[in-house]
């Protein structure tokens, strides 16, 4: 996996002018042109980061990562049964720690194309966004979206945008960029892990004897 802006600690502030209104679904608005573009090498300078109040502890914001293989999600099978393709553009996050969490806001920008098959209309997909626990490789939260973008008649690309939920890890230490990265892909699956399993039904031992 690729972390955008590779070598680079950012502080925890607020890079992001996001309007969470509407968060998880692809009527989010936010200012695409506050975003740090990470995948971007002509991305705007990094502004100095205010003074953090005494009762707020700094922290470096986790890097953003996609992970292998979820950064495009294709409907329709392959070659000529292609009906669209969604695929993540640029990516950002906010951090701030309040009451002893990390408090993570992340921001996704991404368009729709149609593929030989497809047609013009109004199409969703889920994003997965995470944050890993370095330490382990577990989920320390995990959340799954819904996008949705349109492409409009005689055209045959749409865009969509999201600002996620506030997503809250323990804080430990200032480095938080050591202990946590943050995961965003495409989830083929679209099922919310956070949601306990279901537990197998186990057969009793007479039963099964028989």
């Amino acid at each position: 996996m690729e972390a955008f802006m590779p070598g680079m600690r950012v502080l925890g502030v607020a890079f992001l002018t996001l309007s969470l209104a509407g968060c998880g679904s692809g009527s989010s608005k936010f200012d695409p042109a506050s975003l740090v573009a990470f995948n971007r090498p002509s991305a705007p300078p990094v502004p100095p980061p205010p003074k953090a109040k005494e009762d707020e502890p700094e922290v470096y914001c986790p890097f953003v990562q996609v992970l292998d293989g979820a950064s495009a999600l294709r409907v329709g099978g392959s070659g000529e049964s292609v009906r669209y393709q969604y695929s993540l553009g640029d990516l950002a996050r906010e951090c701030k720690v309040v009451n002893g969490k990390i408090q993570i806001t992340v921001g996704v920008e991404g368009k729709v194309l149609l593929g030989p098959a497809g047609s013009p209309g109004t199409f969703s997909a889920p994003i997965r966004i995470a944050v890993r626990k370095d330490a382990d490789n577990t989920a320390a939260a995990s959340k799954l979206f819904r996008v949705s973008a349109t492409v409009p008649a005689g055209d045959t690309v749409g865009t969509f945008s999201l600002v996620s939920d506030v997503m809250e890890v323990p804080f430990t230490r200032t480095d938080a960029d050591q202990d946590y990265t943050i995961v965003v892909g495409f989830d083929s699956k679209g099922t919310d892990s956070g949601a306990p399993a279901k537990p197998r039904r186990r057969r009793h031992a007479a039963a099964a004897a028989q």
